[in-house]
């Protein structure tokens, strides 16, 4: 009997231990999918809620506005999209917003990552930035006292340590001019590495970025600068240069600004410039080839004669030998105090002119050293 009464207890033990556990697992079963419903409908939210927070922290800019148009989520990079990205001024009336992108990626850079450095990266296409001159400050558009890079941090929290452009563009604009005036960069392609000097390098400029791009659309232009992003005064190394741009796309500023009209040549720019304690020194080295004015027969007398003393004094300063009218303007100071040695650069156009012809190309005799014995 006992025998018989202890097996009933274990068998009644057993069944209460199974409807336990059984129990017990729906009860796990449930959670897991109450929380895996949580999480799905989270992430259905999600690009609203960071669309929502975009828009509401770009209001935020003084004298901007800004607009996106959707946010994308990639949480298991740590990375998310912003789309059709729009900043514009509301001081003015201006007909183009200072800042549109097709897409901005921001995402935690993993590389850095597991050098044990929590940095970002961020990723421009198709930007666009217009830069406009009015006739007051009231009317221009520069991006002058809106804190862009403390609202970056807002929508990114970490430090950006890489950033990369994708077909960008740059415009150097007026409308109160006539004609307006349009100068532009594009087809720009920007890589900067190291910002946070995340790979901790010994060098003293840890950071470097390279550009290139065309200017008016035909025109090649390439830059590079090294640069000490932790330095407490600007501290860098310049050098960019700007070859074959056709003078006659630029008849617009020419027209508008010294009433001329080109009608053939091609323009070229070297430039160096270094930066330290402070202080910097550089120059700019601009050479116009195989420069003609148009002929302005259908124009009025005064401006017929006007055109054609710029042509004269054009070809009176221009080298026989190389076809070439340009100068070398040096530059230096501090960034309070910038000077341009106008002396230097008049007597740069006489010597390319009559004496030693310019050379296009790069003098590489700017230094941090040369920049920090600024007088």
């Amino acid at each position: 009997m006992r025998g018989r009464s202890s097996k009933a207890s274990d068998t009644l033990f057993q069944n209460s231990w199974r409807y336990v556990f059984a129990g017990r697992q729906k009860w796990i079963l449930w959670s897991l999918l109450i929380v895996l419903a949580a999480l799905v409908a989270l992430r259905i939210a999600l690009p609203s809620i960071v669309k929502s927070y975009v828009n509401k922290t770009l209001a935020g800019l003084p004298d901007y506005r800004g607009h996106v148009d959707g946010v994308g989520m990639a949480l298991w990079r740590g990375a998310y999209v912003i789309k059709g990205v729009k900043i514009e001024t509301v001081a003015a009336n201006i007909p183009v917003p200072f800042f549109s992108a097709k897409q901005i990626n921001l995402s935690i850079e993993w590389p850095a990552l597991l050098q044990g450095s929590v940095v970002g990266a961020i990723g421009f296409i198709d930007p666009k930035i217009n830069f406009v001159q009015g006739e007051s400050a009231k009317d221009s558009q520069n991006g002058k006292g809106a804190d862009f890079a403390g609202t970056l941090r807002k929508l990114f929290p970490f430090k950006i340590n890489r950033f990369d452009v994708r077909n960008g563009e740059v415009h150097f604009m007026t409308f109160h001019t006539k004609p307006n005036v349009d100068i532009h960069l594009d087809s720009m392609s920007l890589h900067a590495t190291n910002l946070t000097n995340s790979a901790r390098l010994s060098k003293s400029l840890a950071a470097s970025i390279d550009a290139q791009g065309t200017a008016m659309r035909t025109g090649k232009l390439k830059g590079h600068l090294d640069v000490d992003p932790y330095a407490q005064q600007p501290t860098f190394k310049l050098a960019i240069q700007l070859q074959q741009v056709e003078l006659a796309t630029l008849n617009a500023f020419f027209n508008a600004y010294a009433a001329v009209d080109v009608a053939s040549g091609t323009f070229e720019m070297y430039s160096e410039v270094a930066a330290a304690n402070g202080k910097f020194k550089g120059y700019v080295k601009p050479l116009f080839a195989n420069m003609h004015i148009a002929d302005l027969k259908k124009e009025s007398p005064l401006r017929i004669l006007w055109a054609a003393l710029v042509e004269a004094v054009t070809k009176l300063f221009t080298n026989r030998s190389t076809d070439k009218l340009g100068t070398e303007i040096p530059i230096s100071g501090t960034f309070e105090n910038p000077k341009a040695d106008i002396l230097s650069a008049i007597g740069g156009i006489l010597k390319n002119a009559f004496i030693l012809a310019l050379q296009p190309g790069f003098k590489n005799k700017i230094t941090l050293q040369t920049a920090a014995a600024t007088q």
